[in-house]
This record gives structure tokens, C-alpha cells and sequence, in this order.
């Protein structure tokens, strides 16, 4: 039996998703200010986000390996460091391209940061999908402060001074995660080449479902976290700090409802059905977006696809470890995750793109409907396998024993 992480530990753990969340989605509410800033349209203050993205994507691999064949923690607390140092540079920096660089860089660092924390949390918690949750919830928080908190703090600081508060915040977690954090499981003896460790968890046809609903399920999430607050300022004239406000309700519902969602495929003890409302639930919001045009209207969508994010993101993690074992949980959620930032940088650079050729919210968020639409079928599958398979039946039966 797994013992219960004390709160020092769950809160490190929790405090490092807040600052990865944090640092991902700070540029987006300025894209319009960002524009004038490094005299960009779009697609290139678009590309900011995507940048951070594209490094987080290309370094998954390489840092889930790191996480499962080093010590874990060592993992987790050189991507703080790496991250609290690029992201100071990047709050100083007034060059388009340098900023690119840096946002990539601190993309690379993120990637450091999820697969290793998920490993250190889950590997000691007797009920995952709680911890997961617990974990998501922090995210969640972290994408609040960021289209919300940021905006605010920039009204009184300005831009660039509220960029590099994240920074020294990025600092005082590594300090935090230093003290706290767990040693986390010894670092595989044996695990076979790097070829062999990524091509067995390849070829298991539930990772093809897995990653197939991470995929769909984080373009559908960067689709409306992205694109919301902009959406705000040009259809309803809302200052960044407002639009913000309306677009966090995404990352209330998803904060809040996290953890209760955990816990839920805890109890129920399958993870498929929890999967497959999660993206209901995110066809409806962007189906919301699409069919009224009031404020009203998107607030709840918001907290429509806060639900949905909560009902799928924590619980697709969770059921990874699952499968595949928490000794290989680094590389298999690395893995999936890598395949699902793959949507994500399409979808910062794709949105942009359609936006400034079309001028069309319509088109964005029927674009989003219909992705998030698409991800019932693989979570219907997933689900079919995990009735008959022998990893998720003997998970259901350690929750229960």
C-alpha cells in the first residue's frame, strides 16, 4: 500500500503546475499589445505561445526518459531553475526573435516539469486519480493567474515588470521544491535502449487511443483558452484585465473540478466513461461559442469547458500510469503528451492564421466543435479497452483492495 504524500509534499507538486501553467499562457492576454510591442500580426504574437509550445513538444521524449533513468526530483528541480532563469531574461528582451528563443527554451523547461512531478506524485498515492486531480487543479490555477491575475498586476506594474514577477515566483518554487519535494523511486536498472523503452509503450494499441484523446482534447483546450480573451476585447471591446476575468472561468472549472473528478474515477474505478463526457462537454462549449453571441453566453462556455478539460486532461494522465506502470510512467506520459503538444502548437499558429485571413471567430470555433466532436470516438474506444484489459482490471482492483 502506497502512503499518503503529507501536504508539504502535495503542495510542492501543486506549486510546480501552478508556475508550468503560469509561464505557458502569460503572453496570451497581451497579444494585442504584444502586436504593437514587437510590431507583429497575429500569427507571430500567435507564435509566441507556439514557441513555448514547439520546445515543450520537442524535449517530452528526452525528458520523460530523463525523468524514469535519473533521479525524478533532480528532474524536476533543473527545469524550475531553467525556467525561473529564461523566463527573467525574456521579461527584459524588446527583440521579436530573441523572445522567440526564450519562450522556446522555456517550453523545454515545462517539459522537464510534468512528466518528472506527475512520476514523484503518483508513484506515492494510493488513489491516483485523487492526486492527478489534485495536481490538474494546480494547473488550473496556474492558467488563472496568468489570464487573470497577470492582466491585473500589469494595469498597476505594466508588462514587462508583471513578466518578470512570474519569474522571481518560478525562483521561490524551486526554493519550495528543493525543501520539499519527495526522492521519488530509484532510476531504472535495466530499462532496455532508448529505442526499446519508447517502442514498447508505441505499439500498445491504448496508447493509440490515449494519445489520440490527448491530441484532440488539449487543441480543443488551447482553442478556447488561446483565442477567448481576444475574442473578448474585438467582439465585446473588454480591456485585457476583463477579458481575462471571463476567459479564467475555463480554469476555475477547471481547478475546482479536478479533484472531484479524480476522485470520481476513483470510485467508479474505470477512467473511459469520465473521458468521454469531457469531450461532450467540450463539443457543447464550443458549440456555445458558436450558436450565441452574448457575454453571457461565454462565461458559460468557460466554465462549460473548464468542466470538460477537468473530465478529461487529469484522468487521461492518470489512466497512462496505469497502463504502462509507474516505473514507466516518465516516457509513457511523455509520450503522450508529446503527441498531444503536437495539436497544441498547431492550433496557437492555426487559429492565428485563420483569424487574420477571415476575421472569423465563427470559423474558429466551429473548427473547435468539431475537433472536440471527434474526440468521443477514440475515448470510446479507450474505453472498450479498458474493459478487457488486464492493466486497467488490476488497477481497478489495487483502488479496491
Amino acid at each position: 500500500m502506497a502512503r499518503r504524500p503529507g501536504p508539504a509534499v502535495v503542495g510542492a507538486g501543486w506549486a510546480v503546475f501552478v508556475i508550468a501553467n503560469t509561464q505557458r499562457i502569460d503572453v496570451v492576454p497581451f497579444f494585442n499589445d504584444l502586436r504593437s510591442y514587437y510590431h507583429r500580426d497575429y500569427t507571430g504574437v500567435g507564435a509566441l505561445l507556439s514557441a513555448y509550445l514547439l520546445g515543450y513538444l520537442l524535449a517530452q521524449v528526452p525528458m520523460g526518459l530523463a525523468a524514469d533513468n535519473l533521479p525524478t526530483r533532480r528532474v524536476t528541480l533543473a527545469g524550475l531553475a531553467l525556467i525561473a532563469a529564461t523566463s527573467g531574461v525574456f521579461a527584459l528582451v524588446r527583440q521579436y526573435w530573441p523572445a522567440m528563443l526564450l519562450r522556446f527554451l522555456m517550453g523545454v523547461s515545462g517539459a522537464a516539469l510534468y512528466s518528472s512531478t506527475v512520476k514523484l506524485l503518483l508513484g506515492i498515492a494510493p488513489s491516483r486519480g485523487a492526486a492527478m486531480g489534485v495536481l490538474q487543479s494546480g494547473a488550473g490555477t496556474g492558467m488563472i493567474a496568468g489570464l487573470f491575475g497577470l492582466p491585473l498586476l500589469a494595469q498597476v506594474v505594466g508588462i514587462r515588470p508583471a513578466f518578470l514577477a512570474v519569474a522571481v515566483a518560478s525562483a521561490a518554487t524551486f526554493g519550495y521544491g528543493a525543501a520539499c519535494l519527495p526522492g521519488g523511486p530509484p532510476p531504472r536498472a535495466a530499462g532496455g535502449t532508448i529505442g526499446h523503452q519508447v517502442g514498447t509503450i508505441v505499439r500498445d494499441r491504448s496508447f493509440v487511443y490515449l494519445a489520440s484523446c490527448t491530441f484532440l482534447g488539449l487543441f480543443s483546450a488551447y482553442g478556447i483558452t488561446a483565442w477567448l480573451p481576444t475574442y473578448l476585447r474585438n467582439e465585446f471591446r473588454f480591456t485585457s484585465a476583463a477579458a481575462g476575468a471571463i476567459a479564467s472561468l475555463i480554469n476555475v472549472g477547471l481547478a475546482a473540478a479536478s479533484p472531484v473528478t479524480g476522485a470520481l474515477s476513483d470510485r467508479l474505478g474505470v477512467r473511459g466513461p469520465v473521458i468521454v463526457g469531457g469531450f461532450v462537454a467540450l463539443a457543447l462549449a464550443f458549440a456555445v461559442l458558436l450558436g450565441v453571441h452574448s457575454v453571457a453566453a461565454v462565461g458559460g462556455a468557460a466554465a462549460i469547458a473548464g468542466v470538460g478539460l477537468a473530465l478529461t486532461l487529469p484522468i487521461l494522465t492518470t489512466m497512462t500510469t496505469e497502463i504502462f506502470s509507474v516505473e514507466r510512467a516518465g516516457v509513457a506520459v511523455s509520450l503522450n503528451l508529446a503527441v498531444g503538444q503536437v495539436a497544441s502548437t498547431i492550433s496557437g499558429v492555426l487559429f492565428g492564421i485563420v483569424l487574420d485571413a477571415t476575421g472569423s471567430f465563427r470559423l474558429v470555433w466551429s473548427i473547435g466543435t468539431a475537433v472536440a466532436a471527434a474526440g468521443i470516438i477514440p475515448a470510446a474506444l479507450l474505453r472498450a479497452r479498458e474493459r478487457t484489459a488486464p492493466a486497467a482490471r488490476s488497477a481497478g482492483d489495487r483502488r479496491g483492495s
